[in-house]
Order: C-alpha cells, then sequence, then structure tokens
C-alpha cells in the first residue's frame, strides 16, 4: 500500500490522487477505487437477458439504477432520456451494423438527430453503454469535459485532440496505455484531473 491510499472509506475525490507521488500510484489507487466498474456496467448494460429495446432504454440512465438519470446527464430530464432511448429502438438496424465503436457513436449521435460534435458526453456515455450490449468495446481515448480537462494538465496540447491511441506512447503515458483498458483511461482522466500534471509521464 501507498501513501495515496484512503482510509476503508472509497473516496475517489481528487485530495486522495494528490497524494500519490507518480502516475503508477494514481493507476493504483483508481484500480482499488474503481477496478470493478467494468464487471458491473457488463452485468448490467450488457445483459443479454434484455431485448434491444430493453437495452436501449438502460443505455439511457445510470449504472445500476433502473429509470434514474447519470449525473452526467442531470441537464436532461427523465422524459426527454426515455425519448431519446425510443428514437434508439426505431435506429435499431443502423445501430446493430457492426462498424465498431467508432461507427456505433456516430449511429446514436445520428438517431438522436444531432448535429456532430453537439452533447458529445450523453452520445459517449450512451454509446459505452450500449457497446456492452453489442460487443464493441472502445479502441480510443474519448476527451470530452474532464477527460480534455486531465489529458490538457497530463501533457497541454493533448486536451485538443478528438480522442486519443492508447497504442501511441506520444498520446499516452505507459502507466495508463498498459495497465487501463481506453475506457478505464478516459474515467481516470476525468476522476484525477485536478492531481494531473506533465511531471507525471512516464
Amino acid at each position: 500500500m501507498t501513501s495515496c491510499f484512503p482510509p476503508a472509506k472509497r473516496g475517489c475525490g481528487p485530495a486522495s490522487f494528490e497524494a500519490c507521488v507518480s502516475l503508477a500510484e494514481m493507476v493504483d489507487l483508481y484500480l482499488l477505487l474503481w477496478g470493478d466498474r467494468p464487471a458491473r456496467e457488463l452485468a448490467w448494460w450488457g445483459d443479454r437477458s434484455l431485448t434491444f429495446d430493453q437495452a436501449c432504454r438502460r443505455a439511457m440512465f445510470m449504472l445500476e439504477g433502473e429509470g434514474k438519470r447519470d449525473r452526467h446527464q442531470r441537464r436532461h430530464s427523465a422524459e426527454v432520456l426515455a425519448s431519446l432511448g425510443q428514437r434508439l429502438v426505431a435506429h435499431e438496424p443502423s445501430l446493430r451494423l457492426d462498424r465498431g465503436f467508432e461507427g456505433l457513436r456516430l449511429a446514436v449521435e445520428a438517431a438522436f438527430g444531432l448535429l456532430p460534435g453537439r452533447s458529445p458526453l450523453l452520445v459517449y456515455d450512451v454509446t459505452h453503454r450500449l457497446s456492452y450490449y453489442l460487443g464493441r468495446p472502445a479502441e480510443h481515448v474519448y476527451l470530452h469535459a474532464g477527460p480534455r480537462v486531465g489529458a490538457e494538465r497530463l501533457r497541454p496540447g493533448l486536451g485538443r485532440l478528438r480522442r486519443l491511441d492508447p497504442r501511441d506512447p506520444g498520446q499516452l503515458p505507459t502507466s495508463l496505455r498498459t495497465r487501463l483498458a481506453p475506457d478505464q483511461i478516459e474515467n481516470f482522466l476525468c476522476v484525477a484531473r485536478r492531481a494531473l500534471h506533465a511531471g507525471l509521464w512516464d
């Protein structure tokens, strides 16, 4: 255990990450706090007992909270989110086309009737959730809002990119590229953003 690990209570705030002396330690802490999330997300959003209609409706709301809004979607009412879920159902053929995560993201954006680049966090979150059901994991790290801030703090100029390639050592440090999946890196850049700085790059 390192000095940046919090006491037993789950505490993922920036103060915990700021106590870490290296990016590797920050990843250790992240995995302690968030390491079970991929399995929970797969069980919830990738539940194969759901019909496609049910999976689309579930994808509009928070993890393990049927019909409850995620904090990322607080600006949208539950009614609006449910309506958007119905739009997904109506676009089932295009959503089921196997074009990878990026193709699914574009299909979700089109189903919502959004212009490219509008509501990127909503589009990403719903794509991420549906990707579990459709078996289309992200191959890149998508930058929006919090993750964009984290990337920019880690390396000035990095936040200007729309997405990062985890295979490129010039775009992501070793501790992130080798230990976290793309969606985990996206979440890490968000929750640890205030503690990140260029000196941590490894």
